[in-house]
């Protein structure tokens, strides 16, 4: 028999499937969640050195390659115009401390998460198993609890359990609560706790919605990986001899008064 905690969950999780909402626009389903390419560009090569009156030069030896740095004339181009002025910014009401929500979460099967956190504001550990994937929910980088906005951090991997049993001597997956899907139990911490209880249903929320576009985000990353995997397996690095050269700018610290030496 289900807790009554896990049965308010699922009974929860059912209702928010009911509520229909607006369908987001195109140009901001790009924005929010904007698909990353899949084509690798391997890295360009070394630049050639510039021609410059080399005015003193250092060379270390490794055992393997030398690294060598050379200073040359002062640029004569106008000095860099200073940084503009940051913009204030503002999150959430104001006075309220701006927090990071940083998660880790072990998938099994792509269904089932153990998800940890610590919570800043209550300043206390949380667990909970949820029922749906959180390996797909590393793709942005805030959280809006409400009218607050956080910022969101999150590490998760897979494991696949079928494999793990047949390679895995002695592994057993840990005990967790039986769930139905999308419903979520929190297994340490104040299990009744409010903000706890709307973080996850926000997160659970969010995965309902966007599902479809977070699974194309997370093939097109593998594709990436795939292929630079791939790349890499053949150019293997090997070492190399490099150069650094430096042509202080007009005004910089190197030039005793401006435009001169």
């Amino acid at each position: 028999m289900r807790s009554p905690a896990i049965l308010a969950f699922s009974l929860a999780c059912g209702l928010s499937l009911q509520a229909q909402e607006m369908p987001q626009a195109e140009g901001d389903i790009e924005k929010e969640l904007p698909i990353p390419s899949t084509v690798f560009i391997p890295p360009p090569p070394p630049k050639e050195v510039p021609p410059m009156r080399v005015e003193a030069a250092t060379t270390r030896k490794l055992p393997t390659h030398q690294i060598t740095v050379i200073r040359s004339e002062a640029s004569t181009l106008p000095d860099i115009p200073l940084p503009p002025e940051p913009k204030p910014f503002v999150q959430g009401p104001i006075g309220e401390p701006h927090y990071l929500l940083s998660f880790g979460a072990s998938v099994y099967d792509h269904r089932l998460s153990h998800v940890k956190w610590y919570d800043p504001r209550a300043k206390e550990d949380f667990e909970a198993w949820c029922a749906w994937d959180w390996t797909l929910l590393s793709t942005f980088p805030e959280i809006k609890i409400g009218e607050r906005v956080s910022s969101f951090h999150l590490f998760a991997s897979n494991t696949d359990t079928d494999r793990r049993l047949r390679f895995g001597k002695g592994w057993e997956m840990p005990e967790h609560p039986q769930l139905e899907d999308l419903a979520f139990a929190i297994t340490k911490g104040d299990t009744n706790d409010a903000e706890a209880i709307r973080i996850l249903t926000t997160l659970r929320d969010y995965y309902i919605k966007h599902k479809d576009r977070l699974v194309l985000i997370q093939k097109a990353r593998e594709e990436y990986q795939a292929a630079a995997a791939a790349w890499h397996a053949a150019h293997p690095p090997k070492p190399e001899n490099h150069t650094f050269w430096l042509k202080p700018h007009r005004g910089s610290r190197y030039l005793k008064q401006e435009g001169g030496r």
